[in-house]
């Protein structure tokens, strides 16, 4: 992609700041004013940075700037006996004195800088002053009465900041890092700045910094959701703040916790601060006339202006300084002398007091917090980062020897499930080394599967290997043989090496009598001989799951693992109904899992969504259900003309050591034949099948081996078609699934033309009710011959539906070859600008654009002309930023 400029928010009121200073006759005094320094510094920043010539022609060779203190209002000099005289002095060089922070000074030396203001007439001296609101009760009146006089006589020129809307911070978010804002950044962000941009901007570097904000597929997702809090300091925002005295700067750390708690607030700040009352008050007052807080009648509590203020200074505090405000806040709500109606706030307290408070009574009402939490989101709430921290709360404070374990192996599994697998790995440590004695021998296996779990999904595959090899954890786990060899196992299996694991594997089955380990043998062969392509097992261990699920025995691990085989495997229909049968809910499942089924359903924009944010997890592996995830996930931005972002997402994928590599592989051809690369597309199939084969893997490899007949017919060898067949037919004989059999089909018609092969195909593909996958068999019959005229229409409605331009676009060429008249003139013409433009935004240049469309490069560049004339846009960069902003619909 083309790199997207950043413009600056301010740069606008910059420009219009240096034409006010430069043109004849010009206002003597320029006022900026905004409720934040920040902004106010940002706006001076574009004015020394929007040109070169700033400098030279608008402050001359030296600009003076001078700041009057937060915290002390006395002027260090009369600004009246200073301003003349420099103005005198500075003769016709065109100086701009730039003052910050204007609503410090005395109503009386306002006055005299209005007096000084009045003598400027004759000089080439201009002002730019900077004053955050509100105004000091003190000296309202004397700014009203001077800047209404200096207004009146055309003296001055006033720019009144305004924030950003909700959408324009979105644009401004796109344009900062060249990626869409997903709605929960955009909120959290809104709620912390209220669309101050220079405030947005901190918080955006910051949080991309810290890892809060990452982008994949040029979405922009912040990662824990918006309720997520700020984790970090915000070095200009709370040094304002703190250069006020001493006992004003206790106050505002007190108020950035106990702010919510209404009238007890000022009761409360005394005690956590050592003052009085009294005194409390008066230090309130001064904070809210510094505009720094802001007293809310409605609910009697106080808060900071700018949120993001009091969320800065909240992570500023010390570990000590928060728990011990967490304590006051939560005895005040105990007691029943504070209230709250933010059901969220006490146990975020409760969570950070840890045991200053009672342990036991914050125990209890943490868990039923949880337990809300839980029933408040239903479906969703793994999706919210709160549970899981209050849930490590509860565990820290119970001292049960039973209970803590289970709440620190559940906190565990949350955490695997919201893509956090660092923290998972905190409490699974944790359980194996103060714990162990607490678990039965069944249970240890199972937290030792958990941690292997969490070693994979974070990336440490060394550690993997050397449990492979030996079987033994770094913290002390089950001490069997059996039980050593099982852990082996699990390891082996995460690691891909499925031939190992069967061999291991099938001696522990034979050697263990008492039938506790059997049974996780079982189920970790079956697992591994399904991706070989022997189905008996997993077969055997899904139908016993109803009934182990009425009894109580089916674990939800057990359940998710079975749904997401049969997902890779492409059995959708299989995969929901087991879900029905064990009483699971397809939102319970992991985000791959979710995202095939919303793929497979025709929800695409959903699924999109799903695997974006499975992407930015702290997942840094890629399993079977992923694998088929981002196969997907690639093959539909190619159907859409996304073929950059197609491309960075199998980047992504094959960096996270893929357990189905032959999968990313058969999405880059498709790739690579897009752009007419037709040997590149060769060379990367005939290496995943080598790959494959060497292995003995067969799921997945029936896509593989029907993307290699597509790049063949591609290359003008339809004999290979029926070496793709014969390898095909042994994947449907071994894997018995009902897409294997429906690209067994489909080659079977291409390979003997055989039209009754062809109806089975399209009758199987209209029974799985899956329309992508429908458009894709309609699609391949075409391509081979089997496609009569309705066939055609059909299909070219169906990937209307599905917004699929790039296979629209192939299909009107063929349509056309066979005779078929392609529907709606002005549409098509609308769809092939579209799709022109969607290649543009991708950053492929007008030959790669050629070869995509099959046509010469002058062609583009005419089309390419005729777009930018009729968008408004002038350029790639332009067209890009509109078509990425979501501003250009065409």
């Amino acid at each position: 992609m083309h790199a997207a400029h950043s413009v600056p928010p301010y740069a606008r009121v910059a420009v219009d700041t240096l034409e006010a200073i430069r043109a004849p006759g010009s206002p003597r005094l320029v006022v900026l004013s905004s409720p934040t320094g920040m902004e106010l510094g940002a706006v001076l920043g574009e004015l020394a940075a929007h040109d070169r010539g700033y400098g030279a022609e608008a402050l001359g060779t030296a600009p003076q700037t001078v700041r009057i203190s937060f915290a002390d209002s006395s002027p260090k000099f009369q600004l009246s006996d200073w301003l003349v005289p420099r103005a005198v002095a500075d003769g016709k060089q065109g100086t701009v004195l730039v003052f910050e922070h204007l609503q410090h000074l005395p109503p009386d030396e306002l006055a005299s800088l209005e007096g000084a203001i009045r003598q400027l007439g004759g000089t080439d001296t201009r002002c730019v002053c900077t004053v955050t609101l509100p105004l000091p009760w003190a000296s309202r009146a004397a700014f009203a009465a001077v800047f209404t006089r200096l207004r009146q006589d055309g003296l001055v020129h006033h720019v009144n900041l305004r924030p950003l809307s909700p959408r324009r911070l979105g644009d401004m978010i796109a344009a900062e890092i060249e990626a869409r804002a997903e709605p929960a950044l955009v909120s959290w962000l809104w709620r912390l700045t209220r669309g101050w941009p220079a405030a947005a901007r901190a918080v955006l570097r910051t949080a991309r910094e810290q890892d809060l904000v990452r982008v994949v597929d040029r979405h922009a997702h912040l990662v824990g959701g918006d309720s997520c809090t700020l984790p970090f300091a915000i070095d200009e925002l709370v040094l304002p703040v703190r250069e006020t005295d001493g006992p004003a700067w206790e106050v505002a750390k007190a108020v950035a916790v106990l702010g919510p708690l209404g009238e007890a607030v000022p009761r409360l700040t005394a005690e956590a601060v050592a003052v009085t009352e009294e005194e409390a008050r008066v230090l309130l007052a001064r904070l809210e006339e510094a505009g720094v807080l802001r007293y809310r009648r409605s609910d009697c509590a106080w808060e900071y202006r700018l949120p993001l203020a009091g969320a800065a200074v909240t992570a500023s505090l010390g570990p000590y300084e928060r728990r011990n405000l967490a304590r006051i806040a939560v005895s005040a709500l105990w007691q029943g002398t504070a209230r709250c109606a933010d059901p969220s706030y006490l146990p975020e307290q409760l969570a950070a007091a840890g045991k200053l408070v009672d342990p036991e009574r914050a125990r209890t009402e943490l868990l039923a917090a949880v337990e809300r939490l839980d029933h408040h989101n239903d479906d969703d709430a793994y999706d919210d980062p709160r549970g899981a921290r209050w849930l490590r709360v509860v565990a820290e404070l119970t001292s049960d020897p039973v209970e803590r374990p289970r709440l620190l192996l559940e906190h565990a599994k949350i955490c695997l499930a919201q893509g956090k697998p660092e923290e998972g790995l905190g409490s699974l440590r944790l359980l194996q080394r103060a714990h162990r004695e607490h678990l039965r021998p069944d249970q240890l296996l199972d937290v030792c599967f958990a941690h292997l779990t969490a070693l994979y999904r974070a990336g440490e595959l060394s550690k993997l290997e050397e449990i492979a090899a030996y079987g033994s954890l770094q913290h002390p786990g089950p001490d069997g043989p059996l039980e050593r060899a099982v852990t082996r196992g699990c390891a082996l299996l995460l690691l891909g090496r499925w031939h190992e694991v069967r061999d291991l594997l099938g001696a522990v089955r034979r050697r263990d009598m008492s039938g506790l380990v059997e049974w996780k043998a079982d189920f970790l062969i079956a697992t591994a001989e399904l991706w070989l392509g022997t189905t008996e097992g997993v077969e055997r261990s899904r139908a016993t799951l109803p009934a182990r699920h009425r009894a109580g025995e089916a674990t939800a691990a057990e359940v998710h693992c079975r749904v997401g085989e049969l997902l890779t495997l492409g059995e959708i229909r299989q995969a929901e109904q087991l879900l029905a049968d064990t009483g699971r809910n397809l939102r319970q499942l992991g985000l791959p899992s979710r995202m095939l089924i919303a793929l497979h359903r025709g929800r695409l924009r959903e699924a999109m969504d799903l695997a974006r944010r499975s992407a930015v997890t702290g997942v840094r592996t890629c399993d079977a259900v992923q694998s088929e995830m981002y196969h997907h996930a690639a093959v539909l931005l190619v159907s859409g003309g996304r073929l950059t972002r197609a491309g960075e997402l199998l980047g992504l994928a094959r960096a996270r050591q893929p357990m189905l590599p032959h999968l990313l592989a058969s999405a880059q051809a498709l790739c690579e034949l897009v752009y007419g690369e037709v040997e590149r597309a060769e060379d990367l199939l005939r290496a995943a099948v080598h790959r494959a084969e060497s292995d003995g893997v067969v799921a997945g490899t029936d896509l593989l081996w029907l993307r290699v007949a597509d790049v063949a017919m591609h290359a003008g060898r339809p004999e290979v078609l029926k070496e793709c067949l014969a390898k095909v037919e042994g994947v449907a004989r071994r894997l018995g699934t009902e897409r294997s059999e429906m690209a067994r089909l489909v080659l079977y018609a291409a390979v003997h033309v055989d039209h009754g092969a062809a109806r089975a195909a399209r009758r199987l593909a209209q029974q799985r009710q899956q329309p992508l996958e429908e458009s894709a068999v309609l699609y391949q019959l075409i391509r081979y011959g089997m496609g009569e005229p309705a066939i055609l229409r059909d299909t070219y409605a169906l990937l209307g539906e599905l917004d699929a331009l790039m296979p629209r676009f192939w299909l009107r060429l063929l349509m056309r070859t066979h005779g078929v008249a392609v529907p709606g003139r002005q549409a098509t013409a609308e769809e092939n600008e579209r799709l022109l433009a969607v290649l543009v935004s991708e950053g492929l240049t007008n030959k790669q654009i050629a070869k995509v469309l099959r046509t010469s490069e002058k062609s583009v560049e005419g089309r390419l002309s005729r777009l930018f004339a009729r968008t408004g846009h002038g350029s790639r960069v332009e067209l890009a930023m509109a078509m990425l902003a979501g501003r250009l619909h065409l």
